[in-house]
């Protein structure tokens, strides 16, 4: 005969929340939607220590400088400067996930006594075992360099990495100018492309920038700012090159000719907060083709930025005069002495466009 159980608490707990292969979670709590008290943050992320969903092993990737970093890390790193709810809702909506690898098996001892090898030359010794060759691994490339944090210096125009930018743009004699600056350059070095780029999104983050238009075909290189912020790029283009679109009047080029700038119908509405891009600054005459677009949608251009300011031309008094609210420059044109090596038989070949 099977005797039945005294009572129900023989084989369940008396707490309805919990069972006998778990403690008892705490009431409110447990869930990744439940970070703690009413008005605390109340996102998805779990970055409580006392939720017992909480992994403190978890890393997340900062969109700021691309490293990965554990909620307690991160929130080290921005103590002082952000609360914690501010760095949890950072945590959950900017920060992406780092995908873990599979836990590596456990390796067992190895049995004791003979190889299988040796197990079959014992049984058959005329027989020769031939080992399987391993194949030829190909040498494994080194590992990436880290992304090197900025520094409060490096954020700075003529700082450490305006210099460093500076020293890989050469200037050409080309458009009739001696001095012509190739951006070319620096987009033969990543890495500082993308800290110039990571430059740009912390002044608009700050600035609370909604759109960012930037200008054909330089200022195009610069959507990256786009992707850290998470805001929509803008092209503007030359007339005839986009469908649906508003023109700006005819403007004086830095260099020769006369042209206008469209951008599609729609794409800057009332009340953007609009940032212009362009690789270059010199009389402003493009800028104030865009600043004159965007205060016809209504918006508001919040910053003119370039990444060179060639200041003797007075482009920054021209667009503030226009209606920019700011202009900003990285790299004075001071910083810019790196001339090109020229081959023999180089010729201006921008003069006849």
């Amino acid at each position: 005969m099977v005797r039945e159980a005294a009572s129900k608490s023989d084989r369940h707990s008396k707490d309805p929340k919990s069972s006998v292969r778990a403690p008892a979670k705490k009431q409110g709590g447990g869930g990744k939607f439940t970070l703690g008290k009413d008005g605390d943050y109340s996102g998805g992320a779990t970055v409580d220590s006392k939720d017992p969903n909480y992994d403190p092993d978890e890393k997340r990737i900062d969109p700021d400088d691309g490293q990965a970093y554990t909620f307690s890390a991160l929130s080290l790193f921005y103590k002082g400067k952000y609360n914690k709810q501010a760095c949890a809702e950072y945590w959950e909506y900017e920060c992406t996930a780092v995908k873990r690898k599979g836990k590596a098996r456990s390796k067992e001892a190895a049995p004791a006594g003979p190889t299988l090898a040796e197990s079959v030359a014992q049984v058959r010794p005329k027989a020769k075992v031939k080992a399987k060759a391993k194949p030829d691994l190909e040498p494994r490339l080194p590992r990436r360099e880290r992304q090197e944090r900025l520094t409060d210096e490096d954020l700075e125009p003529n700082g450490p990495l305006a210099a460093k930018i500076a020293a890989v743009i050469p200037y050409f004699p080309y458009k009739k100018v001696d001095k012509f600056y190739d951006i070319q350059g620096l987009l033969n070095h990543p890495k500082l492309l993308n800290s110039m780029c990571e430059v740009m999104a912390r002044r608009f983050r700050k600035l609370g920038i909604t759109k960012i238009a930037a200008f054909e075909a330089r200022g195009f290189l610069f959507t990256p700012v786009a992707i850290k912020l998470g805001v929509p790029f803008l092209m503007l283009r030359k007339a005839g090159k986009m469908p649906n679109t508003i023109s700006s009047a005819p403007y004086t080029k830095e260099y020769e000719g006369v042209d206008t700038i469209c951008v599609q119908k729609g794409a800057i509405v009332k009340g953007d907060k609009v940032a212009l891009i362009d690789d270059l600054v010199a009389t402003g005459g493009t800028l104030c083709a865009g600043i004159e677009l965007v205060k016809a949608c209504e918006a508001e251009v919040t910053e003119c930025t370039c990444m060179v300011e060639i200041k003797f031309l007075k482009g920054r008094d021209r667009c503030i005069a226009a209606g920019a609210k700011d202009v900003w420059g990285f790299i004075p044109e001071d910083l810019l002495t790196t001339a090109a090596e020229l081959p023999a038989d180089y010729t201006d070949d921008g003069a006849a466009h």
